[in-house]
């Protein structure tokens, strides 16, 4: 796969990626509408950070990360019986360890009494928090099963259909919140039917593209089949990382919740705005990225894969650097715009756009860890990435609890965003002495012309916001009219700098994006 090839496909899936961030934004206002940043916020959002972590262990990243190269390997020997075997046995494993799992986590769940001590002051908060857990456990079985479907089509370049099911999840929470919401005694419980149900969603939908490319899921308990073994050995250490990066998001939330009600809301709200950006293109290229690396891999082309990582870490740069400054610039009217509505008030307002100014700092780190880090899983080593993982959370547990006091929220925040910079650039210090020099003149040049054109972009920006304060304040409208305004300005004078700075990246999906634009006009 190419480079033009590899935009191609992200661009592709970033429209379907980018849809499904919209409907999470759609999704999160429900959520702010009917319990802004208070008690049942913070309960919903720490009990549905149980089956994600989960999610992240079992599921999607370790999972993706360890079958994706073994997967890859028995379609290219195209021996179809073989092929049945493995994918059977596997799922009849992974379904039975779910379970086991999901059976575990509702039995445990009133350990949370012990775990919460800030929550067990406030009357029924831990209760609450109890009963949404158990209630939304049975997710991690349905989104792991969904995760396997994702690693099979993305195999075969199938993107779309993963990138369409958390839209089913969005759109199952945003029904559940507007039909049983307002009804319900608290609206987390209604949410969390949405969660179960949306989970179930996310499993059935790619079934049938699935079945196109002839994989069908099977109860066949052949544990001895290799192919299981090689991906369980590889995913132990990809989950034991998943599991680092989990236990720092769950001791940010646990350190958050000894601070002022609603800090854990606060952190999940300025992540959603995050994650919109990661989701838009990241993530895609970064999904996009695995089989490309994986098949240079499986022919030993070491430049190949050199080259191209340096051109996907290129495009992370070129989104995240405006992103960055941008929500440095614009993160208050746009959390206004968004979430002021119903229970979510200028308090809440103010807490998310604090966490947002330290979180937004942090976007090319994660960006670019998430790119590179599929450069070790092509080449088969999950352990490395566990290392440096486990490097970056005693980092971010001593950031965590140096800033929390000077800093409060922002200072967890901080944490997370200076953390996934020494993720990163660790990464990049191993891959360097492996493969050679990923950095190149290029590479380096880009991510300057980045820099300087987003901070073109960021001085009218800021002063725009200054000077027209009192007026997008003064009605929701106004906020919503002038910040939409300053985000399409603020995309201009980026292309119009970068332009004259020469950027040759931002021109080169520009190209292709206008002839794509140009053939569908033509019926090609």
């Amino acid at each position: 796969m190419d480079n033009k090839k590899i935009v191609k496909s992200a661009m592709s899936m970033s429209l379907v990626t980018f849809i499904s961030r919209v409907s999470g934004l759609f999704r999160d206002q429900i959520i702010g509408i009917l319990m802004g940043t208070s008690n049942s916020s913070d309960a919903f959002t720490l009990a549905f950070r149980f089956p994600n972590l989960l999610r992240r262990l079992v599921g999607e990243g370790a999972m993706l990360a360890s079958f994706v190269p073994v997967f890859s390997h028995y379609v290219e020997k195209g021996n179809k019986e073989e092929l049945d075997d493995f994918v059977q046995s596997f799922f009849t494993l992974l379904f039975v360890a779910l379970v086991a799992i999901v059976a575990l986590g509702i039995l445990l769940s009133p350990l949370l009494r012990w775990l919460l001590p800030a929550f067990s002051k406030v009357p029924g908060k831990v209760e609450l928090t109890i009963l949404l857990t158990r209630m939304m456990f049975p997710y991690i079985l349905f989104i792991s099963l969904s995760a396997l479907t994702q690693a099979i089509l993305n195999t075969y370049k199938v993107f779309v259909p993963s990138a369409t099911t958390p839209i089913l999840l969005n759109l199952a929470i945003i029904a559940a919140g507007l039909l049983l919401g307002f009804r319900a005694r608290d609206p987390a419980v209604a949410l969390a039917i949405g969660v179960l149900l949306g989970g179930a969603l996310q499993f059935l939908f790619p079934i049938p593209y699935m079945s196109r490319m002839g994989a069908r899921f099977r109860f066949v308990f052949h544990i001895t089949n290799p192919g299981v073994k090689r991906v369980f050995l590889l995913m132990l250490p990809a989950t034991v990382g998943a599991g680092v990066y989990q236990i720092n998001v769950f001791i940010s939330d646990f350190i958050a919740a000894l601070l002022e009600e609603g800090s854990v809301t606060a952190l999940r709200f300025s992540n959603t705005l995050v994650e919109v950006v990661l989701g838009i293109f990241i993530i895609s290229i970064s999904t996009v990225i695995l089989p490309a690396l994986s098949e240079k891999a499986s022919r030993g082309d070491r430049e190949g894969m050199k080259a191209s990582l340096a051109f996907a870490l290129r495009l992370v740069f070129l989104v995240t650097l405006p992103a960055t400054f941008g929500l440095m610039a614009l993160g208050a009217p746009i959390v206004r715009m968004l979430f002021r509505y119903g229970a979510f008030g200028e308090q809440s307002t103010g807490m998310v756009a604090y966490a947002l100014a330290f979180q937004s700092l942090g976007l090319c780190g994660v960006g670019g860890t998430r790119v590179i880090v599929q450069m070790f899983f092509s080449m088969k080593d999950t352990r490395t990435p566990v290392y440096v993982a486990v490097a970056t959370m005693a980092v971010n547990l001593g950031l965590c609890y140096l800033l929390r006091i000077p800093l409060r929220l922002g200072g967890i925040a901080l944490a997370g965003s200076i953390a996934s910079y020494v993720n990163f650039f660790l990464l990049l210090a191993i891959l360097d002495k492996r493969v050679g020099r990923i950095v190149d003149r290029e590479l380096a040049v880009s991510v300057l012309k980045g820099i300087a054109a987003s901070a073109l972009m960021a001085g009218p920006l800021f002063y725009a916001v200054h000077a027209l304060g009192a007026r997008m304040e003064a009605s929701r409208l106004a906020n919503a009219a002038i910040t939409l305004l300053l985000l399409c300005g603020g995309l201009v004078l980026f292309f119009v700098f970068s332009v004259i700075l020469k950027n040759g990246d931002l021109l080169t999906v520009k190209n292709m994006l206008v002839k794509k634009i140009a053939g569908r006009a033509r019926g090609e």
